[in-house]
């Protein structure tokens, strides 16, 4: 696909996907290195019993702690770093905004559940899932403007994983939120049925790049197998 007919069809669809973006060392890399931001962070929040900043965490019904992200992570591993400034990335996320880009967010979702208890967090209970929802207001809240989002598969990424899932077409269109307890604005069925979305399966070593605006979300991670997303935000420079 020439990179013409690439940002029509991000224009159109909203989304990119993307087999073979990471080569075999790199790729070994970027899952030590997310390996290792687990061990210091789960590690510090269980061992002093206190949740640390970086972690996104809850509890599932069974009654595990359940790890959904750790955010950010561009200073704890020099390949984090490197992969936020590859030029290959930028460009795509440049080319797809027609503007210089700033990174504004870098994080790794696991969708990891703990054996450990921690019997001591207290924590709100829900699913595996990541409800339908955009990102787009949530970010023009914190005054961004439109935000490309780039995710590295640094495990294949099956549906039984918890592959991510899109609305085609839905970044071009008004979508309604809907306010949850816990789980932020989410949308509702009639702006994004069921049958309309597609299930990005990607090999590891794949890249999937969205519009913030596209509806998207992911089912649960039933493989009992790491599912790890590198995650990066970019924004227009000075936006």
């Amino acid at each position: 696909m020439t990179g013409e007919a690439a940002r029509h069809r991000f224009r159109q669809d909203g989304y990119l996907a993307i087999e073979g973006f990471l080569g075999r060392e790199t790729l070994s890399q970027l899952r030590a290195a997310a390996d290792l931001a687990f061990e210091q962070v789960i590690g510090h929040t269980l061992s002093l019993r206190s949740a640390h900043p970086r972690l996104t965490w809850w509890r599932l019904p069974d009654g595990r702690p359940y790890i959904f992200k750790i955010k950010p992570v561009v200073d704890l591993a020099p390949v984090f770093a490197r992969m936020a400034a590859n030029g290959e990335i930028e460009l795509l996320a440049s080319s797809m905004l027609a503007a210089k880009t700033t990174l504004m967010e870098d994080k790794v979702t696991y969708k990891a559940a703990l054996a450990d208890q921690a019997g001591w967090a207290d924590l709100p209970v829900l699913g595996e899932d990541v409800r339908k929802h955009s990102d787009a207001s949530y970010f023009a809240a914190r005054g961004f403007g439109r935000v490309i989002t780039v995710a590295l598969c640094l495990d294949d990424c099956p549906a039984a994983a918890g592959a991510l899932q899109v609305w085609p077409g839905s970044h071009r269109r008004p979508v309604r939120h809907e306010p949850t307890p816990n789980q932020g604005p989410v949308v509702p069925d009639g702006d994004a049925p069921d049958h309309q979305a597609v299930t990005l399966e990607a090999p590891a070593g794949s890249l999937l790049a969205w519009d913030a605006a596209l509806v998207h979300a992911s089912g649960p991670n039933s493989t009992g197998r790491p599912r790890r997303l590198l995650v990066f935000g970019y924004s227009a420079s000075g936006s």
